[in-house]
């Protein structure tokens, strides 16, 4: 369905194309676009995967290993520090109180 214009359409028209900008686009410019339409397509790598890969690495397994025995001897030395002072604790009471009956 077309309609009739009138000048002052026509007048509009010339205006708006007058107005648009005409200029070059940087060399590149629509390879970059594509580009960045193929990345945003692209699916993540789950995070499963990319630790796994991490690990492959010689360097980043054997960091790995090695901050997992400290964080391991660690935990361990506390936790036999604090058995010790119990067991201590409960000796001494035990040396006191004959009737003491230790947890």
């Amino acid at each position: 369905m077309k309609q009739n214009f009138d000048a002052s359409d026509e007048k509009l028209n010339g205006l708006l194309k007058m107005s648009r900008p005409v200029g070059e686009l940087p060399p590149g410019f629509q390879n970059r676009v594509w580009q960045r339409i193929e990345k945003l397509e692209q699916k993540p790598e789950p995070i499963l995967d990319r630790f796994a890969s991490w690990l492959v690495i010689p360097r980043v397994a054997f960091g790995a290993l090695a901050a997992i025995v400290l964080l391991a001897a660690t935990l361990g030395a506390v936790r036999g520090a604090s058995a010790g002072v119990t067991e201590a604790r409960d000796r001494y009471v035990a040396s006191v109180d004959p009737s003491y009956a230790p947890h």
